[in-house]
């Protein structure tokens, strides 16, 4: 797995943060509009002891326009290659989460999603079709461990597993295969058909009007599909700052980059000459993105207490790709969340 530099810089932030600021004398707490990552980061906070909390998270991603590595191509150069090349897909995932604390210091997590997955095509003679799937993706289970907490920050550990719950079996018809015999290209599939480990560590910060934070997260592949592929280990690194603009409102700025392996074997059912997509050589890659957020906040003393809702919207800086790919356009996610 590669490391580049913009790893690197947010690593020396994060070591940064980690040094004791002695202007800091008050304990973290999530009971503020701030208290809560970004709508797009999971696994942000833990909770005090015998707390519950329910969330419910809408991601929609759009990917409108095919990369070679870092440049932007045309269709009609990837079908001097290909017999059908990718023109566009959306994404649309609806989380199910939940949250308990068994103490102070352990909290768990389970995380349900449910996928939907459109791409268009287009064909050498011209002819665009589409292609879809949905169901249930990969539901993962994890423990959030409290290491520490000192003058208004936190560290907790991120540790869980993800399970093999989404299809890699889904099929659609296409102007080759009208009758829908084969499985869709490994995008359009919704798991990974392996038991994953999810590793990774938090860092959060406040002052009084300020917060902070930096996560890293991983995904570790374990064994081989019954599809004969593992997809790309992944690395995922996070840093956000945001203000209170009121008790029940806060901005956030985040950036946010990903790094991932190529896919290891492949699905002898698809023919990789015939679209990008079903050729593993064009998968893996890394992205760097910046996001724009605000959170809402009802304070004890509201009627609504208790209740939380998140918006993000992300965007590529600076995106990689191995081979040719779909890259990133732009991406959304809507937030809600219930603590008792």
């Amino acid at each position: 797995m590669r490391f580049p530099s913009q790893f690197k810089f947010i690593g020396i932030t994060v070591s940064a943060l980690l040094l004791p600021l002695s202007g800091l004398t008050h304990d973290w707490t999530s009971a503020r509009p701030d208290g809560h990552a970004p709508a797009g980061v999971m696994g942000d906070h833990t909770h005090k002891t015998g707390d519950w909390m329910l969330s419910y998270r809408l991601m929609h991603m759009e990917m409108n326009e095919l990369y070679s590595g870092s440049d932007k191509i045309s269709a009609s150069t990837a079908l001097s290659d290909y017999m059908v090349s990718p023109l566009d897909m959306e994404m649309d995932m609806q989380m199910f989460g939940a949250m308990y604390a068994i103490n102070d210091h352990l909290t768990f997590m389970a995380m349900v999603p449910y996928l939907r997955k459109s791409m268009t095509h287009v064909t050498r003679s011209g002819t665009k079709f589409t292609t879809e799937s949905e169901g249930l993706g990969d539901v993962s289970v994890s423990g959030l461990y409290v290491i520490k907490k000192w003058h208004g920050q936190q560290l907790h550990l991120n540790l869980g597993v993800s399970l093999p719950t989404g299809s890699i079996d889904e099929k659609d018809a296409t102007p080759a295969d009208p009758s829908a015999t084969n499985n869709l290209p490994y995008p359009m599939q919704l798991g990974s058909g392996t038991t994953d480990l999810r590793l990774g560590m938090t860092y959060l910060g406040q002052t009084e009007e300020y917060s902070w934070g930096a996560q890293i997260n991983t995904i570790w592949r374990t064994g081989e599909n019954d599809n004969h592929y593992t997809l790309g280990d992944e690395i995922m690194a996070t840093y956000w700052g945001a203000k209170s603009l009121t008790d029940a409102l806060s901005v956030s700025v985040r950036l946010n980059y990903k790094n991932w392996d190529g896919i290891d074997g492949r699905d002898t059912t698809l023919n990789a000459n015939m679209v990008p997509t079903a050729n593993t050589t064009n998968s893996g890659g890394s992205r760097t993105e910046i996001g724009l957020g605000f959170n809402l906040y009802a304070p004890k003393s509201s009627k609504f207490s208790g209740h939380r809702l998140s918006l993000e919207y992300i965007e590529p800086i600076q995106q990689d790709l191995s081979g040719l790919q779909l890259g990133l356009t732009r991406q959304w996610t809507v937030s809600w969340q219930y603590a008792w």
